[in-house]
């Protein structure tokens, strides 16, 4: 992978008004042994790295069972009598493909991964770390096509991969059915001076996927535009109705969403303000109002599973706050060929069923650049002191479950800065008040096998730093955390 991007560096670009990409390859043989290594433009300008691979440097060798490994997702197009780079990967017997990114157009994003999965190519991704690499060293190509400026007419061709639902136009809504509301507010964070209604403005829409000609030649909404703009898409899309529940103390309280995703975050962000718990946080010699959990995580995942869930699906997306953890249940398995496995790892790169949808909220800023979304969610919910995400799949939804604090008798709790600053018998006793709600001297000394003298001492020094305080006297004194009693 790492050659591969070595060798992408070395490409060179045979336009002058517009960003090619930098693609590098590598092929490895079945005894690992390497076979070749090049890149875009290597030998002839214009010519595609695996084509230059596999029909120059080794168009004499038997390449059967050969891995590869591309910083670009092959194409599935080129202007005859050109063939594209995924028919030679597979006429060639390639065994297995190891690809950096997908094709940033989302018009054909996921095609060239499809085709090799077809005609049976093991596919798998590149580390996330070096997506990141390929994605900013190729910046201005990404934004070509994920601005819109690169986008070609809708593709008709059956597609099995992204893009296989959202651009379906919606035969029975109309362009009345979109939110004005939803509309300017698309444009004004975007920063884009279109007039609402106007002709440039259905270009603009046309364009970017959220309308298209029907049958009879006039513009009608895709499933993307009715998910993102449409006043009420649960009227016409029953699955877009996202269930929101909170349930405390034996309790339910719904909030569900039924407007456009356009409109989504600030729904979300009330739900969570005025239903999960908030903590006071000792941070030294401060008292600090917290909430449980981090705004980012529950952005991050929430949003994940609107966006690359299955709108084929007639079922509705999950949001449960419990307490002690909240669970997003979204319809649809992971697209191949991302595994389970992976995304445990945090090492899942961006592949959306749902590319334009997704690139939508992106430009929003609703959630991270690619490839840094679940890395992101894993380190907001570790610095706020709580354990990473957990993933799994059951009943045909994938389940993203954030667990919660697991004090539930108090709503006073220590950062994890001040925890980190502590000697470390002096943070095993902050622990141990944290686990239980309180303790006494000799219970420290036992448990840290400590004199008692020594854990008069440590709880002394954490009642003078303001984290702990004493209740009661003599036989009967004890410590519990400040201000939790």
């Amino acid at each position: 992978m790492e050659m591969a991007v070595e060798e992408m560096r070395k490409s060179r670009s045979e336009h002058t008004h517009k960003h090619d990409p930098l693609v590098g390859a590598v092929l490895v043989g079945k005894g690992g042994k390497l076979l070749g290594a090049t890149h875009r433009g290597d030998l002839r300008v214009g010519d595609h790295a695996e084509f230059t691979l596999i029909e120059r440097y080794l168009r004499d060798k038997n390449l059967e069972g050969s891995t590869l490994y591309v910083t670009l997702e092959p194409c599935t197009k080129r202007n005859p009598p050109k063939k594209p780079c995924a028919n030679h990967v597979v006429n060639a017997r390639v065994r297995r493909a190891f690809i950096g990114m997908t094709d940033p157009n989302p018009d054909i994003c996921g095609r060239g991964v499809q085709l090799l999965l077809n005609n049976g190519v093991e596919v798998d991704f590149f580390d996330v770390d070096l997506v990141r690499q390929i994605r900013a060293e190729n910046q201005g190509f990404v934004d070509y096509y994920e601005s819109g400026e690169g986008r070609t007419a809708n593709s008709t061709e059956p597609f099995e991969g992204p893009s296989h639902c959202e651009l379906d136009v919606v035969e029975r809504a109309s362009l009345e059915d979109f939110s004005p509301d939803a509309i300017q507010s698309y444009l004004e964070k975007r920063k884009i001076e279109l007039k609402l209604p106007s002709a440039a403005l259905w270009k603009h829409m046309e364009r970017a996927g959220y309308v298209a000609r029907n049958a009879k030649g006039k513009l009608s909404p895709t499933v993307a535009g009715i998910v993102l703009f449409a006043t009420a898409p649960s009227d016409i899309l029953p699955q877009c109705r996202v269930s929101i529940e909170a349930k405390k103390s034996g309790r339910t309280v719904s909030a569900d969403f039924e407007g456009p995703l356009i409109l989504f975050r600030d729904h979300l962000d009330r739900f969570f303000k005025d239903h999960m718990r908030y903590f006071t946080e000792i941070r030294e010699f401060d008292r600090v109002p917290v909430a449980e959990y981090p705004t980012e995580a529950l952005r991050e995942s929430a949003f994940n599973a609107v966006i690359h869930r299955d709108y084929h699906a007639g079922a509705r997306v999950h949001i449960t706050l419990k307490e002690g953890e909240v669970e997003i249940k979204s319809p649809g398995g992971l697209l191949k060929p991302l595994s389970l496995a992976r995304v445990r790892t945090f090492n899942a790169p961006p592949y959306s069923r749902n590319p334009h949808i997704a690139i939508t909220i992106q430009r929003m800023g609703w959630i991270d650049e690619k490839g840094s979304g679940l890395g992101r969610m894993r380190d907001t919910m570790m610095a706020h002191g709580l354990r990473p995400p957990a993933f799994d799949f059951r009943d045909g939804y994938f389940i993203v479950t954030l667990p919660g604090q697991d004090q539930a008798w108090s709503n006073v709790r220590v950062s994890p800065g001040t925890l980190k600053a502590l000697e470390d018998s002096q943070r095993k006793i902050v622990e141990l008040v944290l686990a239980s709600g309180s303790i006494a001297t000799k219970d420290v000394a036992k448990k840290l096998k400590l004199h008692e003298a020594t854990a008069r001492r440590h709880l002394g020094a954490l009642a003078q730093k303001g984290i702990l305080e004493s209740h009661g006297s003599g036989p009967r004194l004890s410590y519990h955390l400040a201000g939790s009693k």
